[in-house]
């Protein structure tokens, strides 16, 4: 039996909604929204006099080693095809990207960065690490354990992203109707 009272053979339906385990990790995924919202805002507040918000700056973060298609971009950013080519669009406005003709895939040019989108990705990168710096210090982490973190938080993401979610809806219902 693990920590939720499972033995890991029995369906999500049998979780105890309010153990200690369940708890526990609302806490972690609340605490992992709040950190993704105060690095929104941060980074909203260094690029604003660039005029690059922080999906923008995401994007061009993305395609400042290689060119990529818009539907490369959107999968490794994990947005939508739409909501890229939106912010490509917009990035074309601003000159901070071009496209390129893709030798692959005729109809899906590759989206790089034009010298002026490479000299606003190069003054976001000094400020991040100034950033990085600021919101590190005094926290006595070491390589190794940011390093753990982010495995163990890539590992949960890859875990999310294989979640059956219309099955979990189905068995809290089921369980759910279960207590009427």
């Amino acid at each position: 039996m693990n920590s939720m009272g499972r033995t890991g053979k029995e369906p999500a339906d049998k979780v105890m909604p309010e153990s200690e385990f369940v708890r526990t990790f609302q806490r972690l995924v609340g605490e992992i929204f709040r950190l993704n919202g105060q690095l929104l805002l941060t980074a909203d507040q260094l690029s604003k006099d660039l005029e690059v918000s922080t999906a923008r700056w995401q994007m061009i973060a993305t395609i400042r080693h290689q060119p990529m298609t818009a539907a490369q971009i959107g999968r490794r950013i994990g947005i939508s095809r739409q909501s890229t080519r939106k912010t490509v669009n917009r990035l074309l406005k601003q000159n901070l990207v071009e496209l390129l003709s893709n030798p692959d895939h005729r109809r899906s040019p590759l989206v790089t960065l034009t010298d002026k989108g490479q000299m606003i990705m190069d003054t976001l990168r000094d400020r991040q690490v100034y950033l990085t710096d600021s919101f590190t210090h005094g926290l006595g982490l070491s390589i190794e354990q940011l390093e753990t973190m982010t495995k163990r938080l890539a590992d949960m993401r890859e875990h999310a992203a294989n979640i059956d979610t219309q099955q979990l809806i189905d068995a809290v219902n089921i369980a759910r109707s279960g207590k009427d």
